[in-house]
């Protein structure tokens, strides 16, 4: 994160949750890596609380594949090479995977998480089931199962 200077994220309300540590303004700001960690984390003042941490976490990849395959990041060495370095070190990757392997990957995640791409969340029927354990998500069975087929059989879901 810190590796490509900073991701840019625009908040329509300020973020504030002590337990992750988040304390953004409201706007447009460019996130360090503290701040990033922070944001993806906090899911207590979100209205659908995992649910609404699953797309902030959505979102802020996006902006990490935006900015990771620019023209700038990927042709300056400065760049490119700690961010590569630190995707390594965040990802599990096949002992043969090379520096151009991880460049393909950062523009596949930059072209999925464009215009074109597309984000799910595996279909909900409670988003706040109460259990013995506390609160939780209950998928709606019939519409994942559809879901997950498709996904399945390499064809768009729904």
């Amino acid at each position: 994160m810190d590796a490509v200077g900073g991701v840019d994220l625009c908040l329509g309300r300020p973020v504030r949750d002590k337990d992750s540590g988040a304390n953004l303004p409201a706007g447009c700001q460019t996130l360090d890596g503290a701040e990033a960690l922070a944001f993806v984390r906090q899911r207590k003042q979100e209205e659908q609380g995992d649910l609404g941490r699953t797309r902030n976490q959505q979102r802020f990849l996006a902006a990490l594949a935006r900015k990771a395959a620019t023209p700038s990041t990927l042709a300056d060495p400065s760049k490119s090479f700690p961010t590569l370095d630190a995707g390594l070190d965040t990802l599990i990757v096949d002992e043969g995977t090379e520096l151009p392997d991880l460049m393909g990957l950062f523009e596949a995640l930059r072209k999925a998480t464009g215009r074109g791409g597309r984000q799910l969340n595996v279909p909900v029927a409670d988003p706040d089931l109460r259990t013995p354990k506390g609160s939780a998500v209950k998928w709606d069975d019939r519409r994942a199962r559809a879901l997950f087929d498709a996904l399945r059989e390499d064809r768009p879901p729904g």
